[in-house]
């Protein structure tokens, strides 16, 4: 029997230890998580009921995935309005790239659609002087996704581009975000990781009382249980 208790207080102790530093990791990270969301964010703008972020240079589908870390998508354009004010607003904020990110991208059957799924009502294709976009790169490379480029007419007219961006440049990104009420980023993602790190940290704490009140309180148990026992005639 006592044999048995040391071995499950033993046990105890080790899974005390391992939940303990399993939380601090997914706490650690969730603050890492935090941290590298918000340094990719340049500029808030607010509009029509949403809010747009304006965030670093990056390859399409890295800006995509940066927009989802940071609750929302790629920005899907529905309007003149909206094409304007986005256009306007961050227009002279190219960086080092040659246009804007928004989430339109070519699917399987080579027709473009907004990454967060709703449908295409309106689109605002630029054009050089070989012709209107999308053009696919003539042919001699794949253009699956579409930036607000600065080169042609109308300027901020989309342009279909490879994953690295319009001249292989990589361009900042505009994230949209369904949440109109905050000014702030949000990260499900991160807030759920800090969350799951709490609850494991409790539980360790709860695993850990008990371990100690196992060990401190094995003999009187024992006593108790001998005291109140009923002989057998």
């Amino acid at each position: 029997m006592r044999k048995l208790k040391i071995a499950q207080t033993l046990k105890l102790r080790f899974l005390a230890r391992f939940g303990y530093i399993t939380s601090l990791m997914l706490i650690a990270l969730g603050l890492f998580g935090t941290q590298t969301a918000s340094a990719a964010v340049l500029d808030t703008l607010h509009y029509n009921g949403h809010t747009y972020y304006l965030i670093s240079e990056n390859t399409y589908e890295g800006a995509a995935s940066q927009s989802l870390s940071l609750g929302g998508y790629l920005a899907t354009i529905n309007d003149q309005g909206e094409q304007d004010f986005l256009w306007n607003s961050w227009k002279n904020s190219l960086g080092a790239g040659e246009g804007l990110w928004i989430g339109l991208e070519r699917n399987h059957d080579g027709i473009f659609v907004w990454m967060n799924g709703e449908p295409v009502n309106f689109t605002y294709w630029a054009s050089n002087d070989r012709g209107p976009e999308p053009n696919n790169g003539f042919g001699r490379y794949a253009e699956n996704y579409a930036n607000m480029d600065s080169r042609f007419h109308p300027a901020g007219g989309w342009n279909d581009v490879p994953n690295l961006g319009a001249d292989w440049m990589t361009d900042r990104g505009i994230v949209e975000s369904n949440d109109p009420g905050s000014s702030e980023v949000s990260t499900p993602e991160v807030s759920t990781l800090v969350l799951l790190g709490s609850g494991l940290a409790g539980l360790v704490l709860r695993r850990r009382r008990r371990a100690r009140a196992a060990k401190n309180g094995d003999a009187a148990v024992e006593v108790s249980q001998e005291s109140n026992s009923t002989p057998v005639a």
